[in-house]
């Protein structure tokens, strides 16, 4: 992989905010390596189902990012999902991690081996996580990104963000594969860093730490923080007509 692709996607947290700064120039689909473009159709099909949903219950779609040249994977070393609101899905791929990041992952997991760990983390991040973005987009084309940034709090964003997912699972008939696949994700994150992060598992502390907590290099703190969102949306979900609509009236 050329030297330019490393550095020129490099995400940048930035202080005092939600939000990351990205660069413009990416490789186009055809000029990402095979495993690139193998996460972005996975990408792609779970971004259209959601489309498809969303498009069935409201007068909204989300085809800015149904689309394999707005799924950026071509960044390295940096273990990160988000949409900031520049129609783009961005999602680290498995195989562009640095090898103590794997290690790290395999940790998080409690996975036995490291293939599992790669299982894991391919169906979280290029599924639901990838998913949990979409719908973003979906908030972002409803309300504007510049009023979610000026009135919702990157803590209720995110929860918000993961409830409706799991909705969008229930409608695509897609409960018992994913519910129980997050439980048995998120227990050993939970469990190991409760201690740690969980005495400060609220707004406030995330917005004046998200530099540290969603560090690219290390985010544990930010996994912990989406497996708390993941277990506590559970009990909380509506159907996804219902979560669409809240969304799209959030309350100002």
């Amino acid at each position: 992989m050329a030297a330019h692709r490393r550095t020129s996607l490099a995400l940048l947290l930035l202080l005092g905010g939600c939000g990351l700064t990205v660069t413009n120039e990416r490789p186009t689909y055809q000029e990402l390596e095979p495993t690139e473009k193998a996460a972005v159709d996975i990408i792609i099909k779970e971004l259209t189902a959601l489309n498809a949903q969303i498009k069935k219950r409201t007068i909204y779609n989300i085809a800015e990012v149904v689309d394999r040249e707005h799924i950026s994977v071509a960044f390295e070393g940096l273990i990160f999902t988000g949409n900031i609101g520049d129609d783009t899905i961005h999602v680290s791929v498995w195989e562009n991690l640095k090898p103590d990041q794997k290690t790290l992952i395999q940790t998080w997991f409690k996975s036995a081996t490291p293939a599992a760990a790669e299982q894991t983390y391919k169906k979280l991040f290029y599924q639901f996580l990838a998913v949990s973005q979409g719908v973003k987009q979906y908030v972002y084309n409803a309300v504007t990104p510049a009023w979610i940034y000026g009135h919702r709090t990157l803590f209720s964003f995110e929860r918000d963000s993961m409830r409706t997912a799991l909705a969008h699972y229930n409608a695509e008939g897609r409960h018992n594969e994913m519910w129980p696949f997050l439980t048995s994700t998120c227990a050993p994150i939970i469990q190991q860093y409760g201690a740690t992060y969980g005495p400060n598992y609220n707004k406030v502390y995330l917005a004046d730490h998200v530099t540290e907590l969603a560090n690219p290099d290390n985010p544990t703190g930010y996994m912990y923080f989406i497996c708390r969102w993941i277990e506590e949306s559970k009990p909380d979900v509506e159907d996804l007509t219902t979560e669409l609509n809240w969304l799209r009236d959030l309350p100002k």
